[in-house]
């Protein structure tokens, strides 16, 4: 619960990942006045509880009670922003096809997309594979996941702050547990390879590196926000996506079990 309210309630300053940086789809509201639209949403958000239990099912009721009054841009940029957060991913798809206002709007076509590229790269399902050049080199994901080893990838940029501070989380699991049955690679998405490559020198990541791999990677795993963690498994299965924090460390020794 705390997670989706601090989402929600950085959007408009910050977010707890940071969003692609071209993809912001035109409005016809100006942007202090999506604000005053969706204040009252988040109000109401900001008024559960951290502890209650109901509070994820409550915050998506709220959220689909705004969605359905508001059919503008307001109501678009709920959908993308909060409702896409605290409501299945398939249910949202279904709920989108069978609302006339949405099923045609701009941004939530686009951000379709992205959420059908999440279902099929969710837990169980086998890795896909996208490729990055840098420098006259070809690296693929294959060349790291389905080759006998758990895998955490982390899709991350240098200049997204919540990206580089999980970055030692990322080194301490690496140094722990790296060898034959585990590796750690950084995808650097969205950003540019020089700037990568300073990034990977100041905060000393040990771990090898997908360069210029830009939206490659996030387009096959339907990633609108960074950093976005997954743990693959020795196959290529995906064993689980969203990792941040103690997270990854717990979720990759209970694996390495």
């Amino acid at each position: 619960m705390k997670k989706i309210i601090t989402i929600f309630s950085l959007v408009l300053i910050t977010v707890s990942g940071c969003a692609q940086k071209d993809t912001k789809p035109a409005a016809k509201m100006t942007e202090s006045e999506i604000e005053a639209a969706i204040a009252p949403l988040y109000d109401k958000l900001n008024s559960i509880k951290e502890d209650d239990p109901d509070g994820d099912a409550k915050c998506k009721e709220m959220t689909l009670e705004f969605v359905k009054a508001n059919k503008n841009d307001a109501g678009s940029y709920a959908v993308v922003r909060v409702l896409s957060y605290v409501m299945d991913t398939e249910e949202l798809i279904k709920f989108i096809d069978s609302d006339e206002f949405y099923s045609k709007n701009e941004a939530i076509s686009h951000n379709k997309e992205i959420w059908k590229a999440k279902i099929a790269t969710s837990a169980g399902k086998m890795f896909k594979d996208f490729e990055a050049t840098y420098d006259g080199k070809t690296t693929k994901l294959s060349d790291y996941v389905g080759k006998g080893k758990y895998v955490l990838v982390d899709f991350w940029a240098s200049w997204c702050g919540p990206c580089r501070q999980e970055i030692p989380n990322l080194i301490s699991v690496y140094n722990k547990y790296k060898g034959d049955k585990f590796e750690v690679l950084g995808v650097a998405t969205w950003d540019e390879p020089a700037k990568t490559l300073e990034a990977i020198e100041k905060l000393a990541i040990p771990y090898p590196q997908m360069l210029n791999a830009q939206k490659a990677g996030s387009d096959a795993y339907g990633i609108s926000g960074i950093p976005q963690i997954i743990l693959f498994g020795p196959d290529g299965t995906i064993i689980k996506r969203d990792l941040r924090g103690d997270s990854i460390e717990k979720t990759v020794a209970e694996n390495l079990k």
